[in-house]
């Protein structure tokens, strides 16, 4: 038995870490609060572009 079957659970289809839970959270916050949407995406582009890269040994420290 692999073990993406056992994480999987009876059902093929289960969504055994309830991500599809998580996702409607988040897309509920985002309808809520444009804002919150628009500090997400810039977080997300930040990190994309290398942003985290300078803070990494004061994060380790």
């Amino acid at each position: 038995m692999s073990g993406a079957a056992m994480v999987r659970g009876v059902g093929e289809d289960a969504d055994a870490f309830g991500t599809g839970r998580l996702r409607r959270g988040v897309l509920d916050a985002w309808a809520a609060s444009p804002a919150r949407f628009r500090e997400d995406a810039n977080a997300e582009e930040d990190l994309a572009l290398g942003g985290y890269r300078d803070r990494l040994v004061v994060e380790l420290a």
